[in-house]
């Protein structure tokens, strides 16, 4: 399963190869007409995967520096964490999590939550190619906006919440993108809640859409179609059935 899902990823990066006309690419793992060596990146993607404990801390240091260049220590927050549950980190080639929640007893206030959104917009903005969060295109399906400057101040705006009833709505989720390496990463920071009591919150940044969703939608399936492509999957599927 794990040869399986090594060949999933080569599709995917496939696809960000043909958005990005090829740039970036090695010469060892193309042929010479063009084509991506499926067999030698998924080798190459098994070599520089993490071998520990997906869900842990080691993890989540590791994939937040690799796949974003940003430290776990920059994103945690000035109180003391309960750690105790076995989901409170993760990390692996896609994405990495990480859940800062409250010691019981302890409060955790939207005050706080705005703040550390404040910061974490900060540490994504220094991270960037270009020193700016965007859009990206999950929020924008035209080019030029989703590449555009999310407003930090408009987006806490925009997810204030309401009160009705003198009860207040608040979700707490916050999202935007930037650039990494010249690929769009997303960051996702969501406030973590139970039977309404605000318990932290959570940071979780993976790559998001480099296209717009039918671009991407339509790139997947020319990918699929490519006999080569089929022939290395029917490949996969055989070794996983092994």
């Amino acid at each position: 399963m794990k040869r399986l899902f090594v060949y999933i990823i080569c599709v995917t990066c496939a696809l960000t190869l043909v958005s990005c006309g090829g740039k970036g690419s090695k010469k060892s793992e193309a042929s010479n007409d063009g084509k991506v060596d499926i067999e030698k990146v998924a080798k190459n993607l098994e070599k520089e995967a993490f071998e520990g404990e997906k869900y842990s801390k080691e993890a989540a240091e590791f994939y937040f520096k690799k796949n974003e260049g940003i430290k776990l220590s920059d994103l945690a927050p000035e109180y003391k964490l309960n750690e105790t549950s076995k989901y409170t980190y993760y990390g692996d080639e896609h994405d990495a999590l990480a859940n800062f929640k409250i010691q019981d007893g302890d409060t955790y206030t939207k005050e706080q939550h705005i703040e550390n959104v404040r910061r974490i917009y900060a540490v994504t903005k220094k991270a960037a190619d270009n020193g700016i969060n965007v859009y990206g295109f999950e929020d924008k399906s035209d080019k030029d906006e989703a590449y555009a400057e999310k407003d930090l101040e408009q987006m806490i705006k925009d997810n204030n919440g309401t009160t009705i009833l003198g009860i207040e709505i608040y979700v707490g989720n916050y999202s935007w993108s930037f650039l990494k390496d010249g690929v769009l990463h997303r960051c996702d920071v969501d406030l973590l809640e139970k039977n309404d009591t605000k318990l932290g919150y959570s940071v979780k940044m993976y790559k998001g859409l480099q296209k717009s969703f039918d671009e991407t939608m339509k790139d997947a399936e020319e990918a699929l179609s490519d006999p080569e492509v089929q022939k290395q999957l029917e490949k996969a599927l055989k070794d996983a059935a092994k």
